[in-house]
């Protein structure tokens, strides 16, 4: 029998602000196969993750927590001065946030995936990364960490016995070292649809 590649499609929700937002969200469930879900760190309550983890279940679409920085007036974007204690404490405590609300709908968690800074500092830091395999370490389901291609995060947990998801973006445009081009700077983004179905094609064929 010949195998067969597929990609995952994954989106990060939970970070709705009002109704149009959550009606954009809940459309885009039609469209993936897993999600990672703001939990508190820079957006998200108890009501957004259980409702977003309903529709998902509805769905057939894997969940995993989207923890950040403790930083919710800046989303999450900005860098922090904080101690690895200090942020230790708060990604436990988001991870534990929505591990209590899908086990309360008796769902499966498959993954975590960081966000925003936090997600593109821990990409090559080896003590955020120390910090976040500690963390993923303790927890007693067995879950996969999603993060960027080519990086030294990837490197590493694959040295480990935790599953790593590589991840790439249609919509980010990217450095020679696979790095995203900060947000900050022009053209970050490609915003024409013929250019993103373009990147798309070469991640799943090219695999870059």
């Amino acid at each position: 029998m010949e195998s067969k590649n597929s990609i995952d499609i994954n989106a990060d929700l939970g970070e709705f602000r009002n109704e149009i937002q959550l009606s954009n969200e809940l459309e885009i469930l039609k469209y993936i196969s897993s999600c990672s879900v703001a939990c508190g760190g820079h957006i998200g309550t108890n009501k957004s993750v259980r409702l977003i983890l309903e529709e998902c279940r509805k769905c057939g679409v894997a969940i995993g927590p989207h923890p950040s920085y403790p930083d919710r007036e800046g989303f999450g974007r900005r860098k922090m001065d904080i101690s690895l204690k200090d942020l230790d404490k708060s990604l436990r405590k988001q991870i534990q946030y929505f591990f209590e609300i899908a086990n309360s709908l008796s769902m499966p968690v498959r993954h975590i995936k960081l966000h925003g800074t936090l997600y593109n500092e821990t990409a090559r830091q080896e003590k955020l990364i120390n910090l976040l395999l500690n963390i993923v370490d303790s927890i007693e389901d067995k879950i996969s960490i999603i993060g960027p291609t080519n990086s030294l995060l990837e490197k590493i947990v694959s040295n480990t016995n935790i599953p790593f998801i590589s991840e790439a973006f249609v919509d980010r445009r990217y450095r020679e070292d696979y790095g995203l081009v900060d947000r900050s700077q022009d053209g970050a983004f490609l915003v024409p649809l013929k250019e993103q179905i373009s990147q798309a094609r070469n991640i799943v064929i090219n695999q870059v």
